[in-house]
């Protein structure tokens, strides 16, 4: 049967001015799809298969392309606002027609240029596939297949005042403390994570940090970078604000606290008081 939202082997039934005819099934019965001309190779020949992305056009018609989208349905993906009206945003997800995120679907409001984090959903009521940023509804719950330590990939979506909410593997919520974090994270983006705890509850917390390897010595190693890169210097100190050194290291000021402890005591940094911190040599 037909499956839109992803890609299909279908047949080439005949030609047309407007393209290729493709064969499908679907629940009312055969259909004929188009593949417009533009898509059309010299390679395609009728009677065989051709594999294409099946959604709709803009007159609500299922239609084949061979262009790849970002993400397929049943997916999460970051795209990017394209355009915002007063009924929901268009992401750009790769094809020619952009995705709408309806605003009943929004888990904030958007505005062109921003990067939203998304579930590609088909709505069975239309055929047409929509993004949905309220994404609590499309996490797995059973977490007996995961394991504490494990790797994972993962990508932010949102934060609260602990930490960041990610997606971990396309399946799981999950947070991200900030001390569990080696740098500052931005919605939409992906990094590698490691599973921390799996509490009673089945949520699950994790950090960047592999195992072994704990929050200050991770935040020693990016602080140096951080004065390397800055020239030596940087103008943070033990009593600085929380906010100011989360903004700029991404870490939280008790983990930065400890972080130029350490550093002090191996002769790696000076402490110049409310000048800040002074990489030695």
């Amino acid at each position: 049967m037909l499956s839109i939202g992803t890609f299909n082997n279908l047949t080439i039934l005949r030609d047309s001015p407007h393209g290729l005819f493709l064969e499908a099934k679907t629940d009312e019965g055969p259909q004929d799809i188009l593949l417009p001309k533009k898509y059309v190779t010299p390679e395609m020949k009728i009677g065989e298969a051709v594999n294409v992305f099946i959604y709709t056009d803009s007159e609500d018609r299922l239609v084949a392309t061979t262009e790849t989208p970002i993400a397929k349905v049943d997916q999460f993906a970051t795209l990017t606002v394209v355009g915002a009206t007063s009924f929901g945003a268009f992401l750009d997800w790769g094809l020619e027609k952009d995705l709408l995120l309806p605003k009943k679907e929004q888990l904030y409001p958007v505005d062109e240029g921003d990067q939203v984090v998304v579930r590609i959903v088909l709505d069975y009521r239309t055929q047409r596939l929509i993004g949905v940023s309220k994404l609590q509804p499309f996490f797995r719950k059973d977490t007996s297949e995961l394991q504490e330590q494990q790797a994972a990939t993962a990508l932010a979506y949102d934060k609260t005042d602990l930490g960041y909410k990610v997606i971990l593997d396309q399946q799981y919520d999950a947070l991200l403390f900030y001390s569990d974090s080696a740098t500052e994270l931005h919605r939409g983006e992906s990094l590698t994570v490691y599973i921390k705890k799996i509490r009673e509850d089945e949520k699950i917390d994790v950090t960047t940090f592999p195992a072994g390897r704990d929050a200050t010595e991770q935040a020693k190693f990016n602080l140096l970078k951080k004065l390397q890169a800055a020239g030596g210097h940087l103008s943070l100190h033990d009593k600085s604000n929380a906010q100011e050194i989360q903004e700029e290291l991404g870490m939280s000021k008790k983990v930065f606290k400890k972080a130029i402890g350490g550093l002090y005591k191996e002769r790696k940094i000076r402490l110049e008081g409310k000048n800040g911190i002074r990489l030695m040599g």
